[in-house]
């Protein structure tokens, strides 16, 4: 037990050690979410919708970079319901100049939506998920010490899943398709 208890003290010092060592920055940032779906050979039309993300980046190197991002989505793919989401992206500066940095990226993100009720004595949930493996390029300025604003835009395939179930009873369905999301945020540099 005491090994035990030695080796997870000795991992968490030079998992802590590796953090301090490079920049981490938390970012805020406005979405504009559209999907472009088909079934059937019929275009399926979904609302767009705004989202508001949290972002926290980790610099592995002086040029890449790991983000993790969680949204809230009012009203996602129409439903005026709040929607989550929440993406994982590699990122890669191509280009400095000044004070402005090109980067590239990808990763993978994924959205849903739910409702649930009681109607007629029956309880009912319906649910849509989108995955959503993601290409994007972005734009970062720095505007004071500390502090960067960018613009991205994202996009690629969307894998869209609708699930229902009303008592006992479950259907389900899958469409594919793609999606853009442009981003304007800021971030800012805890160390």
């Amino acid at each position: 037990m005491l090994i035990r208890v030695k080796n997870v003290l000795i991992v968490t010092a030079l998992l802590g050690s590796l953090s301090f060592a490079a920049a981490d920055s938390l970012g805020l940032s406005g979405t504009y979410n559209k999907g472009f779906y088909k079934a059937d050979g019929e275009s399926v039309d979904f609302d767009s919708s705004f989202g508001v993300g949290l972002s926290y980046t980790y610099d592995l190197d002086a040029v890449s970079a790991v983000r993790a991002e969680l949204e809230l989505l009012p009203n996602l793919y129409g439903s005026d319901k709040l929607g989550f989401g929440g993406e994982f992206t590699y990122l890669r500066s191509v280009m400095t100049s000044g004070a402005a940095d090109v980067y590239l990226g990808g990763g993978l993100g994924l959205t849903t939506v739910g409702d649930s009720g009681t109607s007629d004595g029956v309880t009912y949930t319906a649910r849509l998920t989108a995955v959503n493996p993601t290409l994007l390029a972005g734009v970062r300025f720095a505007a004071a010490p500390g502090f960067s604003a960018f613009a991205e835009l994202a996009g690629g395939p969307s894998f869209l899943r609708a699930t229902v179930s009303r008592g006992s009873q479950s259907v389900s369905d899958s469409v594919n398709g793609a999606f853009l999301k442009p981003r304007l945020g800021f971030t800012y540099t805890l160390r």
